[in-house]
């Protein structure tokens, strides 16, 4: 374990989409088209039920169902199609392992869901004890009447209170997003299906890099932004010449022309962050792998 720097996260990052862009459209594209038959075949005309059984809660239910249980499917095929992503990347040559990636990309899902289910209860029980502290107190002083308000005693303070809260929660996220950013690497790396190895591990891994991480994803998320604004406005000019021209095939071709160089190289991306922190937080360079 090692000090990270945001460039070493840089420089691996894209040292591992470099080497295994092809990979990584190979089972995102897999996992798109199997999640695309399967809702076929599980959904159907599952929403157009839903509109024509309006008053029938038992109907309704059973929609309901059908999509919950789609949405398991479905986040079973992306992490288990993540997971060969991440095998692949750090062990090139080694044959897909799928049996391992469809037990261990749920069960990472899964660990990662209890993980937050726990924090967000957590955060509830803080702010439940906050609000009674500082209710009993804005009650004392007047409450949020608009005398109170009015005269900028209480209300000035309150927002100021809320705001500095709800940034420390966006804060805590990301921190602890950072603390847990290289589980599923580990697992990958590791060929375990216990995601518990996988976050405690990432814990440990981490702990030395913690801020950085966080830098530098807001970095990516920031230059995400300004990749997206800048490609949204040069090809959104496009589609609006298309469309306006009358001509459908040129619209779907700019569509999907917008999809391929904007949003298909930020999901790229979100599988190698993690991959290139993994890398640079450890003791190995990227010529040791992505071959």
């Amino acid at each position: 374990m090692v000090k990270m720097s945001i460039g070493a996260a840089f420089s691996e990052t894209f040292d591992f989409l470099k080497a295994n862009w092809t990979q990584m459209l190979l089972w995102v594209g897999g996992a798109v088209v199997v999640l695309a038959l399967l809702g076929y075949l599980m959904l159907g005309s599952t929403f157009q039920m839903m509109a024509m059984s309006a008053g029938d809660p038992s109907a309704m239910m059973g929609a309901m169902g059908r999509i919950f249980l789609f949405a398991l499917v479905a986040a079973v095929v992306l992490y288990a199609a993540s997971m060969l992503i991440w095998r692949g990347g750090l062990h090139p040559g080694e044959a897909p392992n799928f049996g391992w990636a469809l037990q261990a990309g749920p069960a990472f899902a899964f660990g990662m869901f209890v993980v937050f289910i726990a924090v967000y209860i957590v955060l509830m029980i803080i702010m439940f004890v906050l609000a009674l502290i500082f209710g009993a107190a804005f009650a004392g002083a007047g409450g949020f009447s608009p005398t109170a308000l009015q005269s900028g005693a209480l209300g000035g303070g309150a927002i100021a209170l809320m705001i500095v809260f709800y940034a420390a929660i966006i804060v805590f996220f990301l921190w602890l997003f950072a603390r847990l950013s290289v589980a599923g690497p580990v697992m990958a790396d590791r060929l375990t299906r216990n995601p518990v190895t996988g976050i405690t591990e990432s814990w440990r891994l981490t702990g030395a890099s913690q801020w950085t991480i966080v830098g530098f994803y807001v970095l990516i998320f920031i230059l995400s932004l300004v990749y997206g604004f800048i490609a949204g406005l040069i090809f959104g000019g496009i589609m609006g010449a298309a469309a306006s021209g009358g001509s459908g095939v040129g619209t779907i071709i700019s569509m999907i022309v917008l999809a391929l160089l904007v949003y298909v190289p930020q999901l790229l991306l979100s599988f190698a962050m993690p991959i290139g922190i993994y890398r640079a937080i450890g003791q190995r360079t990227s010529g040791d792998v992505f071959a």
